[in-house]
């Protein structure tokens, strides 16, 4: 008789990154994925990794709900593991992490740990404890305060998670209407920072109690928005003072499963500056695992408490998510360079066009063509967050 294997939730299954996980594991464990999407949208349901389909119910954005949920769900179909993927789920996971634990294995960190990488203004805080570099930061209350910012471009965000929250301003009077934009949607402080000129970059750890036992840095080549936002191009870097600090932080929250650091490098300072922590698994994981970090065995093992090997090094390398979101990045600047930079091939760079896995690839292609048309259409839709002016 065969070993039964490893029963495997993982949750989000419309993210790139489930289908990164699926792709990475799915032939070794037994994989679930939750969706609060229709079937017909959830991209991770058409991969042949996906062995059991959830629907999801509840509305994320009501924690309690979607945790009592996804709890009913582990316990039904007796999964060996939860990996909770995106920011909600970790959050609920998190909240109710005595409660899952009960029932299933999970690597998750405790709530209030969660709750100051959750929150920016916390986070600066202890950022500022540390001694680790931020953007100048001010805390905007009500409109005299903005009547004290004088320099210009800045951003200003509320501390929540989600990027609509994040607005870019040119004078006082984008400051201004921004202001009561954010103040009417989020119930969290709302705060002002300094425009940095510069790329994007960021540190990535596997904690298990307060022990970094996996980690990897990458460097944004190319992005979406093209003003700002996630990886559609990306490398795998290495600084020791990006290292030092992101590591310092997450030291500093005794944490407990996957986080990411995300900073921006300050060419005016020649220095690395703190922009936020994400305390779930990263959006561009598939430039992790082709780098050889298996971050999804690494998870798995840590949550059944298997004996981890040493940390590995990870190789140089390049990953495009070329559809939807590289072919996104093309349609917000379709120049003649950048045309020839989408077309350009090279063996050493990995991209998310797999056709062993066809399905999700033919989805994402036509993704990207449907919403590279919307872009190429609309200016709200290439500058969601606005435009930045740089004199």
């Amino acid at each position: 008789m065969k070993n039964q294997k490893t029963k495997v939730l993982v949750t989000d299954g419309l993210q790139k990154n489930t289908l990164a996980i699926l792709r990475s594991v799915g032939n070794k464990y037994e994989i679930g994925v939750t969706s609060p999407y229709p079937k017909i949208l959830t991209i991770c349901f058409y991969s042949k990794y996906c062995r059991i389909k959830h629907s999801i119910k509840s509305e994320v954005n009501d924690i309690d709900k979607y945790a009592k949920e996804l709890l009913d769900i582990v316990k039904k179909d007796s999964y060996d593991v939860i990996l909770p993927v995106g920011l909600k789920s970790c959050l609920a996971v998190s909240k109710y992490k005595k409660d899952f634990l009960n029932h299933t294995h999970a690597i998750v960190p405790d709530y209030d740990h969660m709750m100051i990488a959750f929150y920016k203004n916390k986070t600066i805080d202890l950022a500022n404890k540390l001694k680790i570099p931020v953007p100048e930061t001010e805390i905007i209350n009500n409109r005299d305060d903005i009547q004290n910012i004088k320099r210009f471009p800045v951003i200003i965000k509320s501390s929540d998670d989600s990027g609509e929250f994040i607005k870019y301003c040119n004078n006082k009077k984008e400051l201004l209407e921004n202001f009561r934009y954010l103040k009417k949607i989020s119930k969290t402080p709302i705060f002002v920072q300094e425009y940095i000129k510069g790329f994007g970059c960021g540190f990535y750890g596997i904690y298990d109690k307060g022990k970094l036992r996996a980690h990897f840095l990458h460097k944004r080549i190319k992005e979406f928005p093209i003003t700002g936002g996630p990886s559609t191009v990306a490398e795998s870097y290495f600084d020791n003072k990006l290292f030092d600090y992101g590591k310092k932080i997450c030291d500093a929250l005794k944490w407990n499963g996957p986080i990411m650091v995300e900073f921006k490098y300050d060419v005016k300072q020649n220095n690395y500056k703190l922009i936020e922590i994400n305390p779930k698994l990263w959006g561009s994981l598939d430039l992790t695992i082709s780098a050889g970090i298996n971050v999804p065995e690494i998870l798995i093992k840590l949550a059944l408490g298997e004996e981890q090997l040493a940390m590995k090094k990870y190789r140089d390398i390049k990953y495009r998510w070329v559809f939807p979101d590289e072919f996104k990045s093309l349609m917000s600047h379709p120049s003649i360079k950048n045309i020839k930079s989408f077309l350009q091939k090279d063996r050493n760079t990995k991209t998310n066009i797999i056709l062993s896995d066809p399905i999700p690839t033919i989805i994402q292609f036509f993704r990207g063509i449907i919403e590279g048309t919307l872009i190429i259409m609309s200016s709200k839709r290439k500058f969601p967050h606005g435009k930045i002016k740089i004199k």
